[in-house]
């Protein structure tokens, strides 16, 4: 058995996958049903308590300390940053 790295892969690649086109390799079924499984998994009704949130579609207003898309909680905020 030799020492030597693979010869196949380049330095820094971390990629997984075997073929460049695995996406075409799944049929129509499949993706249909992975597409469903993902939407129940994303559903908010699923999710359990304490799970962290994407917020990233959200707009932040670091004056108020509030997210945008929704009424002011004049009880919240603003919040001084300790840095």
């Amino acid at each position: 058995m030799s020492d030597s790295p693979d010869t196949d892969t380049k330095p820094g690649d971390t990629s997984t996958d075997t073929s460049s086109d695995a996406a075409e390799e799944l049929s129509q079924e499949q993706i249909d049903e992975i597409e469903a499984e993902r939407e129940e998994r994303l559903d908010p009704d699923n999710r359990p308590e304490n799970a962290e949130v994407d917020n990233t579609d959200r707009d932040f207003d670091t004056t108020t300390g509030q997210f945008t898309d929704h009424e002011p909680d004049p009880d919240l905020g603003p919040f001084e940053d300790q840095e």
